[in-house]
């Protein structure tokens, strides 16, 4: 728990996966810019990867033992009680921080957040990261003082637009050649980048292996010395090693990393990406100008992650695919695509071209400056 402050503090809730914290970590990073002198406490869940992403920032935080809203009645107590714990958690937490304003990033652990700003009258921002907001989304978004949405939604129909926050570590530099040299990659090779974003996309990583076995693709690959890869496996030990296995076999040069804290980098040395459609992935494929395969995550029943890649398909930026899970079936409906892109430099110059005019502002920026307006307020 923090410790008593005096300092005007802003709050960050979003938690319970990397996906809602590192667009708080953006937004704080922008607020630092603009305020140095503003102090900063996070609000997450109490899963371990909430505290092993903050504590590897060195940020400031507080779990809260709120969780999803179940679909089994006799849960609800249970969950009822933990809600009112963690609004009285966090109210006491923005007292003892002289908080002035508040960020959300959607997700369970916005709402008690939000609930104690209400109950103190501090100012809100809700930012809704997602395609297809949640229940929880449209509840907050009637609480709060301003509401900032990466994608248009009529669910929250008086939103601003605004980019999906993003740290500047996930923007790359303009040069493709440095990037890749930083990334321990041939400057002179063309790159596909193969990511599952932070955890990694097991059936990804399988498809890959299978891919790089086909005489046709491998043939490609190794043409003329002009094609690398770069894959990023998530941290499964058995997956990387499989994967390195399978291009060493193939001939295939290949970087293949567990993780990348330099995700910026990454991006900007790709000449294609293949990847997970999480809003993050989607966000940083966009900023960096890569044309893109995505493969949604295939276990939701509603493959809610296809929609987030929607505008850029819709601009002729990117290319949506399912995932079939099944590695030989998905690399057979990637191959086609794949050496079509390879042996198109000008199409991925004009996909490349229609993400620079269609990507949104910085997100990030916006609301660092709306906190920094609400704290003098």
């Amino acid at each position: 728990m923090a410790s008593g402050s005096t300092q005007c503090s802003v709050l960050l809730a979003g938690g319970g996966s990397g996906g809602h914290i590192f667009p708080n970590l953006a937004i704080l990073e922008r607020l630092r810019e603009r305020r140095p002198d503003v102090g900063a406490v996070f609000v997450v869940s109490q899963r371990p990867l909430d505290a092993q992403i903050l504590e590897k920032h060195q940020q400031r935080y507080t779990p809260i033992p709120v969780q999803p809203l179940t679909a089994k009645p006799w849960r609800w107590p249970a969950f009822y009680q933990a809600w009112r714990q963690s609004v009285d958690m966090t109210a006491a937490l923005m007292r003892q921080m002289n908080v002035r304003a508040v960020a959300a990033t959607g997700g369970f652990v916005s709402g008690p957040a939000i609930s104690a700003a209400h109950r103190l009258g501090l100012p809100v921002a809700l930012v809704n990261l997602d395609a297809i907001p949640g229940k929880a989304n449209a509840w907050m978004a009637g609480r709060a003082t301003a509401v900032f949405s990466v994608y248009a939604t009529p669910t929250l129909a008086k939103a601003q637009r605004i980019g999906m926050p993003l740290r500047k570590v996930a923007i790359g530099p303009a040069d493709r050649f440095k990037a890749r040299a930083a990334m321990g990659l041939d400057p002179e090779r063309e790159t596909i980048f193969v990511t599952g974003a932070s955890q990694g996309a097991s059936s990804l990583n399988r498809m890959m292996i299978e891919l790089v076995g086909q005489t046709q693709v491998r043939k490609a690959l190794r043409a003329r010395e002009e094609w690398q890869v770069l894959h990023l496996t998530g941290d499964k030990g058995e997956e990387a090693e499989a994967a390195r296995k399978a291009y060493e076999k193939a001939g295939v040069p290949a970087r293949v990393l567990p993780f990348c804290d330099t995700m910026g980098q990454a991006w900007c040395s790709a000449s294609i990406a293949i990847s997970r459609a999480g809003a993050g992935s989607v966000a940083e494929a966009w900023v960096n100008a890569v044309p893109t395969i995505f493969f949604p995550y295939p276990y939701h029943k509603d493959l809610h992650q296809k929609h987030n890649a929607e505008p850029l398909t819709q601009a002729g930026a990117a290319v949506l695919m399912l995932d079939q899970i099944d590695p030989a079936t998905n690399a057979r409906q990637l191959g086609p695509r794949l050496l079509s892109l390879m042996s198109n430099s000008t199409q991925r110059y004009q996909m490349a071209e229609n993400l620079r005019n269609t990507r949104p502002p910085d997100g990030a920026a916006i609301v660092a400056d709306w906190l920094s307006a609400a704290c003098k307020g």
